[in-house]
């Protein structure tokens, strides 16, 4: 009773560093999918600021609108060129309700030129487009929500 046999000697000197390299393979492929996993969560929260971004930049030319009504180009332009970025990244919004916010500033602006501030076309041309904003910026909400 004493030795045991040679094979099993071999077969646990050959099993010691297979599994020692098993165990190091099983650790990266962890760290590999963590890194990944963080990678697109990274990603996808910088793709959220950009859109938050893109939103808050449409609303705040949008809210200017209004109260620059004496000299509105730059402000519309302002406006037309956010509601060009929305565009190219969300299209189904800037389809509905960004085109109806667009359309009621022309619109305001078109009305206000003719008129007197006071008028009453002037005052219903402006709730329009306060309504427009008002429904865009719920629609950016929900749309940020979904997320």
């Amino acid at each position: 009773m004493g030795s045991t046999p040679g094979y099993i000697a071999v077969l646990l000197a050959f099993i010691g560093p297979i599994s020692a390299l098993a165990g190091v393979w099983l650790t990266a492929a962890r760290t590999d999918k963590r890194s990944v996993r963080e990678r697109d969560e990274r990603r996808f929260e910088r793709a959220k600021e950009a859109q938050e971004d893109r939103f808050a930049k449409f609303l705040s030319s949008a809210h200017k609108l209004p109260s620059s009504l004496s000299s509105p180009d730059p402000v519309l332009e302002s406006l037309r060129d956010t509601a060009a970025r929305i565009e190219l990244k969300e299209s189904v919004l800037a389809e509905n309700q960004v085109q109806a916010v667009l359309d009621a500033a022309d619109r305001l602006l078109a009305v206000r030129r003719r008129n007197d501030a006071g008028a009453r076309v002037v005052t219903e041309a402006d709730a329009e487009y306060r309504a427009a904003v008002v429904v865009v910026r719920q629609a950016m909400k929900d749309h940020l929500d979904q997320d």
